[in-house]
């Protein structure tokens, strides 16, 4: 059986942010704790397979983040991508998407998800369907929707990257500058 390379995301980790909304994600996404996967929104995912990062990938992604200010925004309600997963939706959202679209356009060859041409909203992801041990979405705005708004101010994104299949851990951390 052919096995996947590790791969990496970059995210900005949001579990500061609110620890009522960090417990909620764990209780509605359990299989995150084992995986190593913190309450986040992933700016850049799957990035270069884990054993093909190089220094000069760090040092790039370093000086992209370095010009960039921080990020403020609200988690403001939950939606979801039909099928596949909830999530709390941030406002403003316009320079998480500049901020998104600038780091994959310095990876063109690895396009988010693995799909050319998509762009996806920022999410944080709440919990995903495939799992049934995971919420549904009446479920996950049930539980998160009292929670809200949560204010984030976010300074920093990480690097995470898998050691094995379906364990994270973080590599790098990458400071806003700006």
């Amino acid at each position: 059986m052919a096995q996947r390379p590790l791969q990496t995301s970059i995210t900005l980790d949001l579990e500061h942010c609110d620890p009522a909304l960090t417990q909620a994600h764990r209780e509605l996404y359990p299989e995150r704790i084992p995986e190593g996967i913190p309450f986040s929104l992933t700016l850049h995912y799957p990035w270069v397979p884990a054993v093909e990062v190089t220094e000069a990938d760090l040092e790039r992604v370093r000086a992209y983040f370095a010009e960039r200010p921080p990020l403020e925004f609200a988690l403001v309600r939950v939606t979801e991508f039909p099928g596949m997963v909830a999530y709390a939706e941030p406002e403003p959202d316009e320079e998480l998407r500049m901020t998104m679209r600038g780091l994959w356009a310095l990876y063109p060859e690895l396009p988010p998800y693995g799909r050319p041409g998509f762009d996806p909203a920022p999410h944080a992801t709440l919990t995903r369907y495939a799992n049934p041990e995971n919420a549904t979405f009446e479920q996950a705005k049930e539980r998160v929707e009292p929670l809200l708004p949560v204010r984030c101010m976010v300074g920093e994104a990480i690097l995470q990257e898998e050691y094995e299949l379906d364990r994270m851990r973080v590599r790098e951390t990458f400071r806003f500058g700006g």
